[in-house]
């Protein structure tokens, strides 16, 4: 069916509609939907991260299944805004960039399906992209589902010569979703979950003030975060308490990066707490994503990139952040049930001022990506000079792409030195094959982070049995506690889903066959994650 009102617009299984703006998931300026159901936009480079518009697959805003696509044909006319463009720069280049149910917008939540260039500087482009046949598990990977929302088409100015702040105008004109022969109908969207099962996002404001500068001469001002409650959670319960992690942002980002919200299905990471938690993967906790910025340029909805206020973050954590959320949230309190994590520059922060400045308050820790500005040796040296009794971490999980020009060099380094610190009880590290300094890295952290953190404490506190290494079963292991197995080598525990175990059993027992010793560990490794 093809509407004769309908010159342009999306077409999906012979059926034509006029294309329905995902507003709130956009980054571009002057969005106008013409009466011929073109839409057109301007979008401006911003150091690799270009604006673009985002469109819902179908009008009614219903899901479609990708595994049921072989390719999307586009069209569309570009051309670079007058006086706002580097001469110098490459022809213009763009992303279709797939966001599945989960997804919050075109920078919350998505999968790159292909960047391709343009042939000139300006004109009218057609292309045909196809869809691999290993892009729907990649979203089921991500999302549990391979339903699809919308997508976006993104400038991409990534390395292209482009100076920041240089803008192109673009006029979608057709798309059009092409399914493999025979292919099934569309399915409703079911993530297999009640309404009951699932958590809340609320908003906070808490008292804060510049820590970049006195008191004295501090401005003071209330801050916005995001706050995610588990299933279950009743506010006039002060009976049940919750864990707490504490969620960061990376440079030129704020509190609403990680796509949590109260629109909409709440975003991809409120998917993986309701999925996780549900399935008992996850212990319930109390997730509050906040802006890491300790001063007057914080925001609202800031852009990140005052460093100073980055690097005093740790007062604002101690005296503000954490004494708001504990006085008014159902959280426990003690440093056990207490984690902060973050990405790129906040999972800088998640080392030097979690680690180095507040380990007295948090012992559990997730570093996405780590921004670090400071040796191994000198952030030892920092922990030793704040701490003077040694306080122990019971979690630590480090993640980063190995094809990250940002951050991976000084990555492996700061992770043997952290494997090989006495401190450390439990630590699980993944470097991400091909991954670069983007979300796809940092979701997959962040998923893999909730289902240690809190949880493997409980088995820290078990004896570990050495007998029974030929029982296949899952069934937990009750032995004697003075029994103690060794550790693995590094050759026996490379894989990239096992974690280190440090420091918990002592080397009494001499191995008789390595593969019973794997066997056991893994046992352990297996107890502790489920």
């Amino acid at each position: 069916v093809v509407s004769c009102e309908t010159t342009y617009g999306i077409t999906l299984r012979d059926t034509k509609e006029k294309f329905t703006v995902f507003k709130d998931g956009s980054a571009a300026t002057d969005i106008v939907e013409s009466e011929d159901g073109s839409v057109s936009w301007i979008a401006t480079a911003a150091g690799g991260a270009g604006g673009g518009v985002a469109f819902y697959v179908k009008a009614n805003k219903e899901e479609i299944n990708i595994a049921n696509y072989e390719s999307i044909d586009i069209e569309m006319e570009y051309t670079p805004v007058e006086n706002k463009w580097n001469d110098a720069a490459k022809n213009p280049s763009f992303c279709m960039r797939i966001l599945p149910w989960d997804s919050t917008g075109m920078f919350g939540g998505y999968e790159d399906l292909e960047y391709f260039d343009t042939p000139a500087k300006s004109g009218n482009f057609k292309y045909t992209i196809k869809i691999p046949s290993f892009f729907a598990d990649k979203i089921l990977s991500s999302s549990d589902l391979d339903s699809i929302l919308s997508f976006a088409i993104k400038f991409n100015d990534y390395e292209r010569g482009n100076t920041d702040g240089d803008q192109i105008k673009i006029q979608l004109k057709n798309v059009k979703f092409n399914p493999k022969e025979n292919a099934p109908e569309d399915k409703a969207f079911d993530d297999g979950l009640r309404d009951s099962q699932r958590g809340t996002v609320v908003e906070m404001k808490y008292s804060s003030r510049d820590y970049t500068v006195k008191e004295s001469e501090a401005d003071k001002y209330e801050k916005h975060a995001w706050v995610y409650l588990p299933a279950g959670y009743e506010a006039d319960n002060k009976d049940k308490k919750y864990p707490l992690v504490v969620l960061l942002h990376g440079y030129g980002q704020n509190e609403n990066t990680w796509g949590l919200s109260n629109k909409g299905r709440g975003g991809k990471i409120k998917g993986y707490m309701d999925r996780g938690m549900a399935s008992g993967n996850v212990e319930k906790f109390v997730l509050v994503a906040a802006t890491g910025v300790a001063s007057k340029n914080w925001g609202p909805n800031g852009s990140g990139v005052d460093l100073d206020g980055f690097n005093a973050f740790g007062g604002e954590l101690r005296n503000d952040l954490l004494p708001y959320i504990r006085a008014h949230f159902n959280v426990k309190v003690d440093r056990d049930h207490t984690a902060l994590a973050g990405l790129s520059m906040g999972g800088g922060q998640t080392i030097s001022i979690g680690i180095g400045e507040t380990l007295d308050e948090i012992s559990n820790y997730g570093s996405f990506s780590p921004a670090l500005f400071q040796t191994a040796e000198e952030f030892f040296g920092k922990v030793k000079g704040n701490f003077k009794e040694e306080l122990r971490i019971h979690n630590l999980y480090m993640t980063c792409g190995d094809a990250d020009t940002l951050v991976y060099d000084t990555y492996p380094s700061y992770v043997e030195a952290l494997k090989n610190w006495d401190a450390v009880e439990f630590m699980k590290e993944y470097t991400y094959p091909g991954g670069t300094h983007d979300f796809p890295v940092w979701y997959r952290g962040f998923n893999e982070f909730i289902q240690i953190v809190f949880k493997n404490q409980k088995v820290k506190e078990e004896p570990i049995h050495a007998d029974p290494v030929e029982d296949p079963s899952d069934e937990p292991v009750s032995v004697d506690p003075s029994v103690s197995v060794e550790e693995p080598n590094d050759s026996e525990s490379s894989s990239e889903d096992e974690p280190v175990v440090k420091k918990t059993i002592k080397h009494t027992i001499a191995k008789k066959k390595p593969s019973k010793t794997r066997t056991v560990t893994k046992k352990v490794i297996k107890k502790k994650n489920n």
